[in-house]
């Protein structure tokens, strides 16, 4: 038999107080996208929101495993 697992992700981005801690996004610049069915996908979408954003130290995008 056969036990099928879905999981999907969803990529986040948002101005931080510290750019790598994700803890510290502040709410009010907070957008999500997804959800996405691949790893692959969430992590395109989240490249590009960072190259758009590359001059913005505290612009980060993050994708995140939904079970």
């Amino acid at each position: 038999y056969c036990i099928t697992f879905l999981m999907s992700f969803i990529v986040i981005e948002g101005e931080h107080k510290d750019p790598n801690d994700i803890s510290t996004l502040e709410q009010s610049t907070k957008k999500e996208y997804g959800p996405f069915n691949t790893e692959a996908e969430a992590n395109d979408t989240c490249k590009g929101l960072i190259q758009r954003n590359i001059d913005n130290y505290y612009h980060r995008a993050w994708v995140i495993k939904k079970d």
